[in-house]
């Protein structure tokens, strides 16, 4: 994720292009690729059972769940492969001016995007499991999630290509550098606490009071289906907001000290190491889903015992077919 989407810049800090060496692009390149496939794979297992499955489909609980794979795979197949080119290669290739404003522009979008979408399904789970009635019409459910990427792709088209800036990029460093409004220091520390700050917020906040419910409803439910859906839904976002938590608060910690204390404290480490790990909640959030969703992961234990059922058979009819060939010719 680039750093540049998350605080204001004065970049003249000369240290980078020391520290980035081909060996640390190689080893970020083949620990990205090696993961970026399975995900892939996860990815459409997921999408496919969903479109098959009419119970996966019928649950609304479900719908942010897989609007948020959906932003995290756009982020794995359209932002992640020209990083992988770019770390490869170490300059985007090809260097072309369009081909930078549009690796920022995907970069800017999708990760707040997901950030925000995390966010609504946080206020959402809790909403499900303990104020059902507010979530009676489809326009309650369907239009928080789909705002804010709605609302974020405007904002960065005006920030991105109308801006009044002069724009110039780097085609050595990560993401061509920045976009240019970003050393616009008011500018840029509202882009900041829009895309990054509030979500991540709101989802500590949701997922704190949503652990608080569960556990007071723990005690004062004891057992029974209500309690087993509860615990089951919380479960769920709590996975899914773990893995992104731990990826998103050191940024936000950061972000916190160059705004209030030093613009530049830990930027080349961050820009250089930390921010590569963003991809490792698009990468790793297929798994995390996929265990959380039963129904799915009951269709491949079947499709694995099935399978593992045709190859004795197979054999057996080899054995069978073998013993009256060997009968025939005697």
């Amino acid at each position: 994720m680039s750093v540049g989407s998350n605080e204001t810049l004065d970049y003249e800090d000369s240290a980078y292009p020391a520290l980035e060496s081909s060996f640390s692009r190689s080893i970020k390149f083949n620990i990205l690729i090696s993961c970026q496939i399975p995900s892939i794979i996860c990815n459409l297992i997921i999408f496919y059972y969903f479109i098959r499955l009419r119970e996966l489909q019928a649950k609304r609980h479900h719908h942010v769940v897989i609007c948020l794979l959906i932003c995290h795979f756009l982020i794995i197949t359209m932002e992640l492969p020209v990083t992988l080119a770019y770390l490869h290669f170490g300059e985007v290739i090809p260097s072309s001016y369009s081909l930078c404003l549009y690796w920022i522009y995907i970069d800017y979008l999708l990760f707040p995007s997901g950030a925000w979408i995390m966010a609504i399904a946080s206020i959402q789970r809790y909403i499900f499991i303990f104020h059902k009635h507010l979530m009676n019409s489809y326009l309650k459910h369907y239009l928080p999630i789909f705002l804010p990427p709605i609302l974020l792709s405007i904002w960065y088209v005006v920030l991105i290509f109308f801006y009044p800036c002069q724009q110039q990029f780097d085609y050595t460093q990560a993401w061509c550098l920045c976009a240019c409004y970003l050393y616009d220091e008011v500018i840029g520390t509202i882009d900041w606490i829009v895309s990054t700050l509030i979500p991540v917020v709101l989802i500590v906040i949701f997922n704190i009071i949503l652990l608080i419910r569960v556990i007071y409803q723990k005690y004062k439910m004891r057992r029974g289906n209500t309690w087993r859906t509860t615990r089951k839904l919380s479960i769920q976002l709590f996975s899914i907001s773990f893995l992104f938590l731990s990826i998103s608060l050191p940024f936000i910690i950061l972000g916190l000290i160059r705004v209030w204390i030093n613009p530049l404290f830990l930027y080349v480490f961050t820009i250089v190491y930390l921010a590569y790990a963003s991809y490792f909640i698009s990468l790793l959030m297929p798994f995390i889903c996929l265990i959380s969703l039963p129904e799915i992961v009951t269709k491949i234990k079947q499709l694995c015992s099935l399978t593992n059922r045709v190859e004795p058979i197979q054999q057996q009819i080899a054995t069978t077919l073998n013993t009256r060939r060997n009968i025939q010719q005697t």
